[in-house]
């Protein structure tokens, strides 16, 4: 496979994962805004438990998706990297491009990980 085609499938395969970040969106801020000092043990538990049902269908598996991507993605953009000499004038724009990408995943993937972090620590504080 010619890298340019390498390089639409990790640009595509971001794009779908950042619009199902956009979807989850809501739900994910919705359960961080939950008040932590909450009245009332039942009004607790219900705020538990829809901070464990975002965590689980939505921040981890967006971890997962993004962390993989990156993690695959991550030994040929090493060795573009090793392998390239900076020019300005005359650089390759596929494997730029490539590097690019791989270094959107890792944001992508530390955001979520901070994300679902905080989610953790608000379902805990709900105890």
């Amino acid at each position: 496979m010619p890298f340019s085609d390498i390089v639409a499938v990790s640009g595509l395969l971001l794009t779908l994962t950042t619009f199902l970040f956009n979807l989850a969106w809501p739900k994910l801020s919705e359960a961080l805004a939950l008040d932590e000092y909450q009245s009332g043990p039942q009004n607790r538990r219900r705020s538990r438990e829809k901070v464990w049902k975002v965590f689980y269908s939505r921040a981890l598996p967006l971890t997962c998706a993004f962390t993989v991507l990156f993690y695959v993605n991550l030994p040929a953009a090493v060795r573009i990297i090793r392998s390239s000499t900076l020019d300005l004038w005359d650089f390759d724009v596929d494997r730029t491009l490539y590097v690019m990408v791989v270094l959107a995943l890792l944001a992508f993937a530390l955001i979520n990980v901070e994300l679902t972090l905080k989610l953790l620590k608000k379902w805990r504080k709900l105890r």
